[in-house]
């Protein structure tokens, strides 16, 4: 029989800041780059994929629960980093982690940009006091917008 196990790999993501502000006189130039990478272990599986959102309602696109998989859940602790890429060049698109009872997390994406999230916990309270399992990431654009997710996980 063949060998059909998966082999954890490494997710690395580096993100590159590059600014140089100058002096009128050009001299001094003042250096605000910056590069961080950060690198995650085991993982085992990743999706990838683009979604065209059919209007402006507020709709799930990833769904998680602590141990089920079935219908493309996503096992929560398993997930290791999750980006969202807004591909309209022109509107933003909000962005958050709701667990469907009272707490919720979102943003603003501006467009051509991304979140990342490198976990599924969310509050909604002023104060943060106690983070709750998400149960959904949901995205909110207009018609015909699209975005891309990518996840990762052990």
């Amino acid at each position: 029989m063949a060998d059909t196990d998966l082999n954890a790999a490494q997710l690395t993501v580096t993100i590159t800041e590059a600014l140089g502000i100058t002096h009128d006189n050009g001299t001094d130039t003042r250096d605000f780059a910056q590069t961080c990478t950060h690198t995650y272990t085991g993982i085992l599986n990743s999706t990838k994929k683009i979604i065209k959102l059919v209007n402006s309602n507020l709709v799930e696109i990833v769904t998680f629960s602590n141990d089920d998989v079935n219908n493309g859940m996503f096992v929560r602790g398993d997930v290791r980093y999750i980006r969202v890429t807004n591909l309209d060049g022109t509107d933003a698109l909000q962005v958050g982690l709701d667990d469907e009872a009272s707490d919720a997390a979102y943003t603003s994406v501006a467009a051509n940009s991304s979140i990342m999230y490198t976990g599924v916990t969310c509050e909604g309270d002023n104060g943060g006091t106690t983070l709750d399992n998400a149960t959904a990431l949901k995205v909110k654009g207009i018609a015909n917008q699209q975005l891309e997710v990518f996840i990762a996980s052990v």
